[in-house]
């Protein structure tokens, strides 16, 4: 079972981690590149949505409300690069039977979520999160291949919580409704 995820519930979640190789995937900075405004850390909160893995018994236990980060991978510069909550989660639009995930014959799941973006520059880089002992034993450094979702425990996202309140005003906190954790 060495490398497997174990099962868990709702109950061990404190925070939903979607994840984004601007590598292999979506070129994220990029995408803060080419819109300026989207990468400064406002007190309003964006929308987003990230697909969820077909093969992840973790979407059922997906709830709107539940709250949200958003870790960028790759060689370069990985972390926590958003924070908010997940304001629903619906199946993609009806897409080719060539281009379904797996061949399942279903179409993944969209995580549709609201977010404080914290920016190049703000960002909670995994070197932090290592050093932060509520979170370096936390699954996104452990098992960092796996597919979305992974998940913060309810300490390892309190500690995540007073790592941004560090570098962000209160009012971002409320407003991605964080607050809370703190």
């Amino acid at each position: 079972m060495e490398g497997r995820a174990l099962p868990i519930t709702r109950t061990d979640v404190g925070c939903w981690i979607i994840k984004c190789n601007p590598v292999t995937g979506t070129d994220y900075f990029g995408t803060l590149d080419q819109k300026p405004s989207t990468g400064v850390s406002s007190s309003v909160p964006h929308a987003d949505s990230w697909c969820l893995s077909a093969r992840s018994g973790r979407r059922s236990l997906v709830r709107e409300g539940d709250l949200l980060a958003l870790w960028v991978t790759g060689p370069k510069y990985p972390g926590i690069y958003e924070y908010g909550w997940v304001t629903g989660v619906r199946p993609e639009e009806p897409i080719a039977d060539s281009e379904l995930v797996g061949g399942t014959g279903t179409p993944p799941d969209k995580l549709h979520y609201e977010a404080i973006r914290l920016g190049r520059n703000g960002h909670i880089a995994r070197s932090l999160m290592q050093a932060t002992p509520e979170l370096a034993a936390c699954e996104q450094l452990r098992a960092p291949m796996m597919s979305n979702p992974s998940y913060f425990t309810n300490a390892e996202v309190r500690g995540l919580a007073r790592l941004i309140a560090a570098r962000q005003p209160a009012e971002h906190l409320r407003a991605a409704r964080w607050d809370t954790l703190l």
